[in-house]
């Protein structure tokens, strides 16, 4: 079945059991992990145990894997999500149907994909197949934006003058991560001043913390630790949250998922980045063309398998968040050294 995208929430946060297989895709790459990991928490209730990830790279090796793990009985019961996040041109239509054919009984089998064409063979067994969803995220309409800005104001207890309203619209969207993390600073930012001006909103959103951001974001891919522990700190310290930072991070692998894809085929780095969408301000530019050369596609998935736990255990621990993400991006740093010494290696 399609599901409307207007209904997607609503129906990614009571799991059907009439439906086992589950795909999220479109070119709003935030939305998609963010929806993702909703539908995770909705099912596993937010227990790690009932979580687990497997690479598209196993599942067209060996299909019989994702029924054996749908059908596994978990030591401590409950319910579980098995993750799959796309990457290159791994085929895993055999196991999505196997999974369709023999149901499992408390589990969900979760797909995040980015945009896919009508004529996808993964978009079409979810949208036809008894059993299967496709669930579409592209960017945010003004009524969407609208929405999330009162989702998080209410949330907060503020309200927003109508002209704010506008000029904040125009500012944020294209991706629904990023649109919520700036939020989220503007909303601490006005916490207890009642209604958010235009001054506020010109204070905040898109200031000099998008920056240092991608500093520390560039420093992770680099593999320079050093770099990336001294301005996340930074960030930490000027109330940037963990959450923004590792949304952040997750746009950016994945966007080095794609460019790395481009980069086998025979493209140059620098044409890539050239061509990227959102631009990629010209001061990073070098440094992007270098990273792409130094992660590999399968290392790259192992950096979003590992962003993807640390956004969801953030969200469960919001009062260590920050020490979560700061961790996990410290863990991603490691898996760049390698490369870094050894260019060949990638």
């Amino acid at each position: 079945m399609q599901v409307k995208s207007g209904e997607a929430d609503r129906f990614l946060a009571r799991p059907d059991p009439a439906i086992r297989v589950v795909l999220i895709y479109g070119s709003d790459d935030g939305l998609v992990t963010e929806r993702m990991t909703a539908f995770v928490a909705a099912v596993t209730g937010g227990d790690a145990l009932g979580h687990v990830r497997l690479e598209p790279s196993a599942l067209s090796e060996d299909p019989g894997l994702l029924s054996d793990e749908a059908h596994a009985i978990p030591m401590f019961g409950g319910r579980r999500a098995i993750s799959i996040r796309m990457t290159g041109n791994w085929s895993i239509i055999p196991a999505l149907e196997a999974v369709l054919d023999n149901p499992p009984a408390d589990s969900w089998v979760v797909i995040a994909a980015g945009d896919l064409r009508k004529t996808s063979p993964l978009r079409k067994l979810a949208e036809s197949a008894k059993g299967a969803a496709a669930v579409p995220c592209y960017v945010d309409s003004d009524r969407d934006l609208d929405r999330l800005i009162d989702e998080e104001l209410r949330a907060a207890g503020l309200a927003i003058e109508p002209e704010a309203r506008t000029i904040l619209r125009g500012l944020i969207g294209g991706d629904r991560m990023q649109s919520r993390g700036e939020l989220q600073k503007l909303v601490l930012y006005a916490a207890g001043g009642g209604e958010i001006g235009i001054d506020a909103v010109r204070a905040i959103i898109g200031d000099g913390a998008a920056f240092e951001t991608d500093e520390a974001i560039d420093a992770v891919a680099l593999g320079d630790a050093a770099t990336f522990a001294r301005t996340y700190r930074r960030l930490v310290a000027a109330d940037t949250r963990g959450f923004v930072v590792a949304g952040a991070a997750i746009r950016h692998f994945n966007f080095l998922q794609r460019a790395r894809a481009a980069y086998d085929t025979g493209a140059r780095p620098g044409e890539i980045v050239a061509r990227a969408m959102p631009p990629i301000f010209f001061k990073r530019r070098d440094s992007v063309e270098r990273q792409i050369g130094l992660w590999p596609a399968a290392r790259i998935e192992r950096a979003l398998a590992i962003l993807d736990e640390a956004m969801l255990e953030s969200r469960l621990k919001g009062n260590i968040a920050e020490d979560v993400v700061g961790q996990a991006l410290l863990m991603i740093t490691a898996l760049a050294a390698p490369s870094r010494r050894s260019p060949a290696a990638a």
